[in-house]
């Protein structure tokens, strides 16, 4: 109390001058670490998560000038600092008052579904609107307003920043028909680009819309077809995309560890989705694309159509993935819902609207074969897919009231929901649906992700950019 009061007295001096403290910081450069409070005219500095804070000032600048730091009361260099607290110090009758913290705090944006100059009928985004939508997201908090107000003990002062931002699939036109030659190069302009310019990370996935689902929607078109503007020449694109934007981002060395690929060994020469994860200031995220069960498949010839293979090889290095970093916590996102949506089960089964659908010419123990199940059946036998999946996020650390945190888009509308695994009723998913970026009802909108280090999710937020 004694402290703020004399912040509260002080600080209007401070305000009518333009006098500046500022210090060497051992081991960290100022500047990159400093940044000022508007919200109550102080300076906080942020330090990376486990920083001696006792001992972190060797000495103090004012307006440039080294000052003799016993002449400042508390003396900067020997006062034991606490993280989060108000520090003020005064020299010649001038108050300064900074926050130290430990970088355990980051925010995430996901997006989902941008359908970019996809038109109306699928809630489609323009390119510029998208560029609009993700420089908003960008620059979020620069201002040093908030765009959401956090509630979560601790972080009630963050000014929210875009520390990293997810795309949920579904990016651009049916197969990447952008007018860009499939390559999606306007969704990228749009997005990975302007990420890149402002230096924040940036990852995609892909859903229905990318990767060719087994049927599209007139009951008679095999998403997978041969040719250069085929399903399967579409495909190669998005995951080309995909992979090389996560190229770009491991270069930049802005992640824990690297992102790495989930896939069947076993059927390394054809057609796999892959899946991936990284770690990202001390939590695991794991990204599949339309969901994990994304099947693989041997490419079609001219004479020929593709053989689809279940996806078994994939889950099972996931499976032993999970299981070797069980205490990391985690975050998990598909393009499917959950729950969310009227049409979210048969999309688990892989069937269209009419059901249907390819079976796989192996086997699967992942309830991946769905042959014989009618489209009527979809509501129960979903949970052929839904309760192994749930089983192996379950595994992981991470959890928030007992339940897995994901993500996911599709269903153009947010929703939070949570489902139970109907064996293991313990293992319980809360996934959160994004909205549509170009839904008339809920325009530009995104999900604000406010994470702690070491232990993942803290506090979900909808907002609009």
């Amino acid at each position: 109390m004694r402290k703020l009061l004399t912040f509260i007295f002080l600080c209007m001096v401070v305000l009518m001058t333009n006098a500046q403290m500022t210090f060497t910081l051992n081991g960290l450069t100022y500047a990159n670490c400093a940044e000022r409070n508007s919200l109550d005219g102080s300076t906080t500095i942020t330090v990376p998560a486990g920083t001696n804070l006792n001992g972190l000032i060797t000495a103090v600048q004012v307006d440039g000038q080294t000052v003799n730091a016993s002449l400042i009361k508390p003396n900067p260099t020997t006062t034991n600092i606490t993280s989060g607290e108000l520090e003020v110090f005064v020299y010649n009758n001038k108050a300064y008052g900074f926050r130290f913290v430990e970088d355990l705090w980051f925010c995430a944006v996901f997006i989902s579904d941008c359908h970019t100059n996809q038109g109306s009928g699928h809630d489609g985004t323009s390119k510029e609107d998208l560029t609009t939508i993700m420089n908003n997201i960008c620059n979020m908090g620069k201002d040093g307003k908030k765009k959401v107000n956090f509630t979560t003990e601790g972080a009630t002062t963050i000014v929210p920043k875009a520390d990293i931002v997810f795309c949920l699939g579904d990016i651009d036109q049916d197969k990447g028909d952008d007018g860009s030659a499939g390559k999606h190069t306007n969704f990228l302009n749009a997005t990975a680009e302007v990420c890149k310019t402002a230096g924040v990370p940036f990852i995609f996935i892909a859903g229905n819309h990318d990767l060719s689902p087994d049927y599209w929607d007139n009951g008679t078109d095999k998403g997978v077809t041969w040719g250069s503007t085929g399903g399967s020449n579409a495909d190669d694109e998005t995951i080309s995309a995909i992979q090389t934007n996560n190229s770009y981002w491991n270069n930049q060395g802005v992640f824990d560890e690297n992102i790495s690929y989930f896939i069947d060994n076993s059927k390394s020469s054809y057609f796999q989705s892959k899946p991936f994860t990284f770690k990202f200031k001390g939590v695991r995220f794991y990204c599949a694309h339309t969901y994990w069960f994304q099947k693989i498949y041997k490419k079609p010839g001219i004479f020929s159509s593709a053989t689809y293979y279940a996806p078994d090889g994939v889950i099972t290095a996931l499976n032993t993935f999970v299981e070797s970093h069980a205490d990391e916590p985690s975050v998990w996102m598909q393009h499917y819902p959950f729950l969310a949506g009227s049409d979210c089960n048969r999309w688990w089964l892989d069937q269209n609207n009419v059901g249907n659908y390819i079976t796989s010419s192996d086997n699967s123990i992942y309830g991946s074969s769905t042959s014989g199940i009618a489209l009527n059946d979809a509501n129960s036998a979903n949970t052929l897919k839904k309760n192994p999946i749930s089983t192996i996020m379950a595994k992981a650390a991470g959890k928030v009231d007992g339940k897995v945190q994901h993500f996911s888009g599709h269903y153009h509308r947010f929703a939070d929901l949570t489902y139970t695994n109907t064996v293991a009723t313990d293992n319980m998913v809360r996934d959160y649906t994004v909205a549509a970026n170009g839904n008339t009802d809920q325009s530009n909108n995104a999900y604000v992700v406010l994470f702690k280090r070491g232990e993942g999710v803290k506090e979900v937020i909808q907002t609009k950019f």
